[in-house]
């Protein structure tokens, strides 16, 4: 009973911190400092909007977090892999904060996360690197990180798939044993939650750059970490691709449509899922966003059943 008191009051001072401080915060900083998204083109919102939404939920993420491991002791094994993934979100997250703010070209960002990418993964698997595997990694992490920012084109549903992503890999680490990167998940998850009060439509500020960055490196990045300690274990990979089948499907197309036609991989167009929900099925945007997150929960659960099964085994109860 005590821990389920604890586990709530933590969860709503996430949530309250997101809420009624960080988001409001990044919100009249994105005026002050110029961060706003005009309607466009290819764009469907029709009045300027903020951009440093991501900002928001990285500050509550920060303060939860250190409040968090204030009281938790770190295991040695964990702390190092815990500083470097850290690390490397702070640096997307100031990439991403440049990008909204003066704009950074799509090939600059594009290496900056190639950089943190082989970084991270080297220092996380440390002696053991596989170079068959640190690219394969660093295909998934970079693919992630674009497939969110991808999706960041319509109303909560960026920040809707990635905290059923971030809910879901939360119980996979905690069923795995690593109870800190699922605390890190879960941290992050409610953080995000905080923001789609602001970001479901229509939207009073959007994630930015600064948002898609640093979701999409997480959720990849602790992605490997849970596949790493399941040393490659097949129903941990099942697991973490049908938690973000959504975005990293939309990023395939994407990059094959495009390809195909002979376009920019960096230019963006109005031929995503969403896009095509919206303009040829004829759903609203609303409905879109709950389809869409229905079809993650669906995913996000089976992946969460596979994963159950490794745990299951471990246990010796064996398969099911």
């Amino acid at each position: 009973m005590e821990l389920i008191l604890i586990g709530g009051l933590f969860c709503t001072f996430v949530l309250a911190t997101a809420i009624f401080l960080t988001i409001p915060f990044s919100s009249w900083l994105a005026s002050l400092v110029g961060a706003i998204d005009l309607p466009g083109k290819i764009k469907i919102h029709t009045q300027p909007t903020p951009r440093l939404g991501g900002l928001g939920i990285l500050l509550a993420f920060a303060i939860a977090l250190g409040g968090l491991f204030f009281f938790v002791t770190i295991p040695d094994e964990v702390y190092g892999k815990l500083v470097v993934l850290l690390t490397s979100l702070g640096f997307l997250a100031i990439c991403g904060y440049l990008d909204d703010v003066y704009g950074l070209s799509a090939i600059v960002k594009f290496v900056a996360e190639e950089i943190v990418a082989i970084v991270f993964i080297s220092c996380v698997m440390g002696s053991e690197t596989n170079w068959l595997i640190l690219a394969i990694a660093c295909f998934w992490i970079v693919g992630l990180i674009n497939a969110y920012n991808f999706i960041d084109g319509m109303d909560g549903l960026a920040a809707g798939l990635a905290s059923l992503n971030l809910f879901t890999l939360a119980i996979l680490l905690l069923l795995a044993g690593n109870n800190i990167f699922a605390m890190v998940s879960l941290t992050m998850a409610l953080a995000t939650c905080g923001f789609l009060r602001y970001n479901m439509p229509p939207a009073t500020i959007f994630m930015g750059d600064t948002g898609s960055l640093s979701l999409g490196f997480l959720i990849s990045a602790l992605s490997c970490i849970l596949i790493f300690d399941q040393s490659y274990a097949f129903s941990s990979i099942v697991a973490v691709v049908l938690a973000a089948i959504l975005p990293s499907g939309d990023l395939i197309a994407t990059v094959f449509r495009r390809l195909i036609r002979g376009k920019s991989l960096f230019k963006g167009d109005r031929e995503h899922f969403y896009d095509i929900l919206v303009d040829k099925v004829g759903l609203s945007r609303v409905n879109t966003v709950y389809l869409s997150l229905l079809v993650t929960f669906v995913f996000s659960s089976l992946g969460i059943l596979i994963g159950t099964r490794e745990f299951l085994v471990k246990l010796g109860v064996g398969y099911f």
